[in-house]
C-alpha cells in the first residue's frame, strides 16, 4: 500500500511539472500620438479593436490595427504609449523607450538620419481643410488660396508643402491636428494641410468644416515619399526592421484600404461627441471625463508639492553654501575650496534660472535614457521641478538670511554659540519664517509650470486637456475647464498660505494695555 501511495505521489509530481506556466511574450512597445484620427485617436471606452493606455483611456485607429497585426505575427504582446508631442516620438525610439513609431509618419531624409524606416504601410493624398462658410470652401486649385493664411502640424512634411501656394501667408505650425482644427474653426487661420483620411475624420467630427481635394495638376506637387507613411524604429533594430517589413509585405493594398475604411467607420462620430455650444460642451466633458480631470489634479498637486518640498531642502543647502565666508584664519586650501563651492553654486543657480523647465525636462529625461539609465516620466518630473525650484529657493533663502540683523549673530557668538549653532537656532528660523510668502509663491508657480512636463508624457492637467482635445477636436471647452481648475487650486493654495503666515506671524503682546493718557501742556487730561 505504501508503495502505491508513493507511486501515485510521484505521478502527481511529474504531471504537475509537465504542466508548465504560460510563457510570457516579450512586449512590443509602440509609440503614437493618439490624436491623429483615423490613424490613431483616444476614446474613453473599451472596444474590441482598441488598446488600453496608462491613464485608463483607450487608443484605436488604423495605426493600432497595423500594430496589432505586426505584434501577432512576430509573437509579441502589443503595448501602446501615447505621446502628446509628435516630435517626442523620434527621441523616444532613439533612446529605447519604444520599439516602433506607428503614427502616420512620413519617411524623410532628415528623419532617416535619426531612425530607421520600414517599407510603406499607407499611401494618401494631400488636401486642405477649410470652413464651409469661409472664402475658400469653393476652391478647386492651390491658386484659389492666393493670400490665404495656412498652417500645418509642426515637425511634419505638411508644413513644407504650404509654400507651394501662391502668395500664401505661411502661419506658424501648431502642435497637433486638434489645435489646427480649433484654429480654423475660430478663423485664426483659413486652412491647414492634411492627409485625406485625417481630413475625413476631422470633418466628420466638425460639421462646420470641409476639405478641398485637388486634381493632380491643380494640387500639391509631392514626391512619392511625401504622401506615404512608414514605421520608424531605432537604427540598431535591424532584426526588428526585417520582421516588420516581412509582415507589411503580406498585407495587400486592398487589405490596407479595408483597414482604413473600418477605422474611419468606427471612429467616434459626431453623435457620440460633444454637443454644440460652449456651455453644453463643458457640461458634457465634466459628466463624461471627470476621472481624467481628477487624475490630472492629483498628478499636478503631487508634482508641485514634491518639487516645492525637495526644492526648499536643496535650496536651503545651496543658500548656506553660497553664504560661505572666508575667515582670516583659513589657509589657502580652505579659501580656494570655499571660492570654488560658491562659484559652482552660482553657476547652478544661473543655469536653472536661465533655461526653460521644458528644455530641462527633455534634456534630463531623454539624456538619461540615451545613457541607458531608465527613469519614468513621473520621476523625471519630480527631479526636474525639484532642482529647478531649488535654484529659486536658494536666492530666496540667501536674501532672507542676509536680511537678518548681523547683531543677532554677533550676540549669539558673544554668549558662546558657534557659527553653526547661531545659524541653526537664531538665523535660520527667522529667515524661513520671513520666506514663507515667497516659498508659497513658488508652490503656486509649480502648480502652473507643471503643465510644461506634458512634453515628456507626464499625465498632469494640461496633458489631460490635450488628450480630450484629441478625442473631440475641441480646444476651448477642455482648456477652459483646466484653466478654472488651475485658478481654483491657486486660490485655495493662496488661502492656506495666508493662514500659515498668520499663524507664524510675530506674536502680539499679551501685557496690559497702556494707561497713559494724552495731556495738554498744563498737565490736564485731554
Amino acid at each position: 500500500m505504501k508503495k502505491l501511495i508513493v507511486l501515485l505521489s510521484l505521478l502527481l509530481v511529474l504531471v504537475g511539472c509537465s504542466v508548465s506556466e504560460p510563457v510570457e511574450r516579450e512586449p512590443l512597445i509602440v509609440g503614437m500620438e493618439c490624436n491623429y484620427a483615423p490613424f490613431n485617436w483616444t476614446q474613453n471606452f473599451e472596444s474590441e479593436e482598441s488598446m488600453p493606455l496608462s491613464d485608463g483611456t483607450y487608443c484605436d485607429g488604423y495605426d493600432v490595427a497595423i500594430a496589432r497585426i505586426i505584434a501577432d505575427e512576430i509573437d509579441r504582446d502589443l503595448v501602446i504609449h501615447n505621446y502628446a508631442v509628435f516630435t517626442g516620438l523620434l527621441e523616444a525610439a532613439k533612446v529605447g523607450d519604444i520599439d516602433l513609431i506607428i503614427a502616420g509618419m512620413t519617411d524623410t531624409a532628415e528623419r532617416r538620419q535619426e531612425v530607421a524606416f520600414s517599407t510603406i504601410y499607407y499611401t494618401s493624398d494631400m488636401v486642405l481643410v477649410v470652413r464651409k462658410d469661409g472664402a475658400y470652401s469653393d476652391a478647386t486649385s492651390l491658386a484659389d488660396f492666393n493670400g490665404a493664411t495656412v498652417s500645418a502640424q509642426i515637425g511634419t512634411i505638411h508644413d513644407q508643402l504650404i509654400d507651394q501656394i501662391p502668395n500664401v501667408n505661411h502661419s506658424q505650425p501648431l502642435d497637433s491636428f486638434p489645435s489646427l482644427t480649433t484654429a480654423v474653426n475660430s478663423t485664426a487661420i483659413d486652412a491647414f494641410v492634411s492627409e485625406k483620411p485625417v481630413a475625413m475624420a476631422i470633418t466628420d467630427s466638425n460639421s462646420s468644416l470641409t476639405y478641398i481635394e485637388f486634381d493632380p495638376s491643380q494640387g500639391f506637387e509631392v514626391d512619392q515619399e511625401e504622401v506615404t507613411v512608414s514605421i520608424g524604429m531605432a537604427k540598431e533594430e535591424v532584426e526588428l526592421l526585417s520582421q516588420v517589413n516581412a509582415v507589411l509585405a503580406n498585407i495587400s493594398s486592398e487589405e490596407r484600404d479595408e483597414i482604413m475604411h473600418d477605422a474611419i467607420q468606427r471612429q467616434p462620430s459626431s453623435d457620440v461627441m460633444m454637443p454644440e455650444g460652449f456651455i453644453a460642451g463643458i457640461i458634457f466633458l465634466l459628466q463624461n471625463n471627470a476621472n481624467q480631470f481628477i487624475n490630472g489634479i492629483i498628478a499636478t498637486l503631487l508634482i508641485a508639492l514634491v518639487g516645492t518640498v525637495f526644492g526648499l531642502i536643496i535650496g536651503l543647502g545651496l543658500a548656506l553654501l553660497r553664504n560661505l565666508e572666508t575667515n582670516p584664519h583659513d589657509n589657502i586650501l580652505q579659501r580656494t575650496v570655499k571660492w570654488i563651492i560658491v562659484k559652482l553654486v552660482s553657476v547652478y543657480i544661473q543655469v536653472f534660472r536661465g533655461t526653460p523647465m521644458m528644455v530641462q525636462a527633455i534634456l534630463l529625461y531623454y539624456g538619461l535614457h540615451s545613457a541607458h539609465i531608465p527613469i519614468s516620466a513621473l520621476m523625471s518630473a519630480f527631479v526636474i521641478i525639484s532642482i529647478n525650484t531649488a535654484a529659486y529657493m536658494a536666492e530666496i533663502l540667501r536674501s532672507s538670511i542676509q536680511a537678518i540683523d548681523p547683531g543677532q549673530r554677533e550676540a549669539a557668538l558673544g554668549i558662546g554659540m558657534s557659527n553653526t549653532q547661531a545659524m541653526i537656532y537664531i538665523i535660520l528660523p527667522q529667515a524661513l519664517r520671513n520666506s514663507i510668502p515667497s516659498i508659497g509663491n513658488e508652490f503656486i508657480v509649480n502648480l502652473k509650470d507643471s503643465s510644461v512636463l506634458n512634453v515628456i508624457t507626464v499625465s498632469e492637467l494640461f496633458f489631460q486637456a490635450n488628450r480630450l482635445n484629441g478625442i473631440y477636436y475641441r480646444q476651448l471647452e477642455p482648456f477652459t475647464i483646466v484653466a478654472l481648475i488651475y485658478l481654483g487650486l491657486t486660490l485655495i493654495a493662496t488661502k492656506v498660505l495666508n493662514i500659515v503666515e498668520h499663524k507664524l506671524d510675530h506674536p502680539k503682546s499679551s501685557g496690559p494695555s497702556s494707561i497713559t493718557r494724552p495731556m495738554d501742556v498744563e498737565g490736564e487730561t485731554l
